[in-house]
């Protein structure tokens, strides 16, 4: 029978619980506060062979970029230089962070270091990772077993 999926009994204490998160969230005069992003922002995903790390830096030079790999951890380190020709003083509004920063991200599974190769360009980073041997699907053929010692479901074993 399809339709709607019955969550269960219902709870005065869980719906007290959302009731009281809601009034605090409304409460909250720094909402925006409280979520920090991560800088900078990328991607990851996987495209069979390997993994492709996208990666924006807008305002950043490639010569300003120092990525290390080790085992299943990319260090990502880099600097976003202020604008020349502009002071302090003379900002209303300064969203874009400037100055040094550095970004460890955990891959998914190892990776060919060796092969590793990063492009950069209209102020997007591209990593190529490939998978290590270990981490690739394989083919496990399957025999059939010859010998009389081998386990068989539903047959007693004497010994």
């Amino acid at each position: 029978m399809g339709g709607v999926h019955w969550q269960g009994r219902w709870d005065p204490f869980r719906e007290l619980r959302n009731e009281m998160g809601r009034l605090f969230e409304s409460l909250d005069p720094f909402p925006g506060a409280r979520r920090v992003a991560q800088y900078p922002p990328l991607n990851l995903y996987d495209a069979g062979d390997r993994y492709v790390l996208l990666v924006q830096l807008p305002g950043v030079l490639p010569g300003d970029l120092d990525l290390a790999i080790t085992g299943e951890t990319l260090t990502m380190r880099g600097e976003r230089k202020r604008a020349e020709g502009i002071k302090d003083d003379q900002y209303r509004r300064q969203e874009r962070p400037i100055g040094h920063w550095a970004r460890t991200i955990t891959l998914p599974d190892r990776v060919d270091g060796a092969a590793v190769a990063a492009s950069f360009s209209n102020g997007i980073l591209t990593v190529n990772l490939p998978k290590a041997e270990s981490a690739k699907p394989r083919q496990i053929a399957v025999s059939a077993a010859g010998d009389e010692s081998a386990y068989v479901p539903g047959r007693e074993v004497n010994r």
